[in-house]
C-alpha cells in the first residue's frame, strides 16, 4: 500500500494548477484563431478551432473542480476564479 506524503499532494495541486492555467490559455488562443478564421471566410477551420476551444474549456473545468475538492475550496495563487488564465504560471504553490 502506497502512502502519499504531504509534499506529493502539493505537487499534485501544482500540476493541476498548471493544467488549468495552460488549458485556459489555449482555449483563449483557439477562440482568437476561430475569429480570425471566420473573418477570412474559413468556416471549416473556424469550427475546428471552436471545437478545440470547447475541449480546453472542459479540461480547465475538470481541473478547477478537482482543485476545489482537494484544496479546501481555494484555488492556488495565479489561478483566477473567473475562469481567465493568469498572466504568469503559478509556479510552486507548495508553501501556500
Amino acid at each position: 500500500m502506497e502512502v502519499r506524503g504531504h509534499a506529493s499532494v502539493r505537487s499534485d495541486q501544482r500540476n493541476l494548477a498548471r493544467v488549468l492555467n495552460n488549458a485556459l490559455r489555449e482555449a483563449d488562443a483557439c477562440g482568437g484563431a476561430a475569429l480570425e478564421a471566420e473573418a477570412a471566410g474559413a468556416e471549416r477551420l473556424a469550427d475546428f478551432f471552436r471545437d478545440v476551444e470547447e475541449t480546453y474549456t472542459s479540461v480547465a473545468g475538470q481541473a478547477k473542480r478537482i482543485l476545489g475538492d482537494g484544496g479546501e475550496g481555494r484555488l492556488p495563487a495565479g489561478v483566477r476564479p473567473d475562469g481567465v488564465a493568469a498572466e504568469e504560471d503559478p509556479g510552486d504553490i507548495s508553501d501556500r
